[in-house]
């Protein structure tokens, strides 16, 4: 049953202030069987867009009255803020009943007699569940809404995730780490790696892919699918990419100075980086700092950047080529665009992706990587066979008129310092300076 408290009455009701009230009550009373949940209405922005505020505030104050009528005799709602609803429920510790509390919440929401809105509002929900530890009230807002957008799903109608301490740890985990990973970033942590490629022909280093390695301070390397995922989201990467193109503007410029040998090293350019507004300025800014043949730098370009906003990465593919960059398609044929862009992008060079050189070398897997290798020399665009790890493919691949291999089977990707030694051996491709 639902408490009566006459207290409450001090508050104006259906506020935040007033849910809290409640709270302490529930608290003092040791009435633990009560759920709290953050409910969101989805894409409530289109509603104020599609129709206006007042409208907006119309469904609002619909979706308040129906919460009101769903808990009455179980519990207690209140509006935060926005579209977002706070409210206690009775749930007596068995998730199913929780389950079939919120479907009728959604039933109701969608059988809504709003005229335009009918069936067509969706919801989500965090839920923290009241048991020995009852954490203040603002923190457990905080909690039930950590859980709410934890949600790793995403179905329009019905979604919630419980406040439970594994997603919350999760949730402390992700900014942890992203906090760590910018320290990391000024204690200069992340270090230079290269992988070398080899021309086919002669066998010899042709070029060098510059990779980023998490190095700690006891010497201890940070697999990359550890951090990575939360790299790409809070802009470090971009910072370190840029930095470390600068390093290797720098390192091939004194190389050359002192008349020492220097591949193309290759640049990886990221979903993140292409569409960040300084890119080109930054890139190109940076480069004209040194006095480098153009033909020693290369961009690639990461196949998954180019599915919806392929014109616009084209259009930066044109600009550095015009520059005299060349432009590499990485990672084809594991994307949707690579065969579009094949066919259609102005490029200089595809990198086969690992998946076509992983299991054994069946005849049809020959085929697909004949015809592809086939298709590039229509379209004179040069290709390299990326992932390489046994000599039965890389011995095909050269057969095939292949021009380029990078992988295992000849050279791991190493610290700046070990690839430095491979530059001062007989090993490399000798690059010309003349006229460049």
């Amino acid at each position: 049953m639902v408490m009566e408290n006459k207290d409450k009455l001090r508050h104006v009701s259906h506020t935040n202030e007033w849910l809290e009230h409640i709270y302490e009550t529930i608290i003092q009373k040791d009435e633990k069987e009560y759920a709290f949940v953050e409910m969101n209405i989805k894409q409530f922005r289109y509603i104020n867009i599609e129709y206006d505020c007042a409208f907006g505030d119309h469904v609002l104050a619909s979706m308040q009255q129906l919460l009101e009528t769903q808990l009455k005799g179980r519990g207690y709602v209140a509006r935060r803020y926005a579209d977002t609803f706070d409210f206690f429920v009775e749930h007596n510790h068995e998730t199913h009943v929780l389950d079939s509390f919120l479907m009728d919440i959604i039933d109701a929401v969608f059988e809504n007699g709003i005229e335009g809105l009918h069936k067509n509002l969706y919801t989500s929900f965090g839920i923290y569940l009241l048991h020995e530890e009852c954490p203040p009230f603002a923190k457990l807002q905080t909690l039930a809404g950590i859980a709410r957008k934890q949600l790793h799903h995403d179905r329009r109608t019905f979604s919630y995730e419980l406040a439970q301490q594994d997603v919350v740890q999760e949730y402390l985990k992700t900014y942890r780490l992203s906090t760590k990973l910018t320290q990391a970033r000024f204690l200069n942590q992340f270090q230079i790696y290269i992988q070398p490629k080899v021309e086919l022909q002669t066998h010899k280093i042709c070029g060098g892919e510059l990779l980023m390695r998490w190095i700690l301070e006891d010497g201890t390397m940070v697999p990359l699918n550890e951090f990575m995922s939360t790299f790409t989201k809070n802009g470090d990467l971009y910072m370190i990419d840029l930095q470390h193109f600068d390093k290797m503007c720098a390192f091939l410029q004194q190389r050359i100075k002192k008349h020492k040998a220097v591949v193309p090293i290759s640049f990886n350019v990221t979903n993140l980086t292409v569409f960040d507004g300084d890119f080109l300025q930054d890139y190109l800014g940076t480069f004209r700092q040194y006095s480098l043949p153009k033909d020693l730098i290369e961009f690639e370009f990461t196949e998954d950047i180019h599915f919806e906003k392929k014109d616009q990465v084209q259009d930066i593919i044109d600009i550095f080529r015009s520059e005299g960059f060349t432009c590499t398609l990485d990672d084809f044929g594991n994307g949707f665009s690579s065969f579009d862009l094949l066919m259609n992008a102005a490029i200089d060079i595809i990198k086969l992706d690992r998946l076509f050189f992983q299991g054994m070398l069946s005849e049809q897997r020959k085929r697909v990587i004949h015809n592809i290798i086939d298709i590039a020399k229509i379209k004179g665009i040069k290709v390299l066979a990326e992932g390489v790890e046994t000599k039965e493919y890389a011995r095909f691949v050269e057969a095939e008129g292949c021009d380029y291999i990078q992988g295992f089977y000849y050279y791991r990707p190493m610290p700046l310092g070990e690839f430095e030694k491979l530059l001062d051996s007989d090993k490399i491709l000798p690059y010309t300076m003349d006229d460049k």
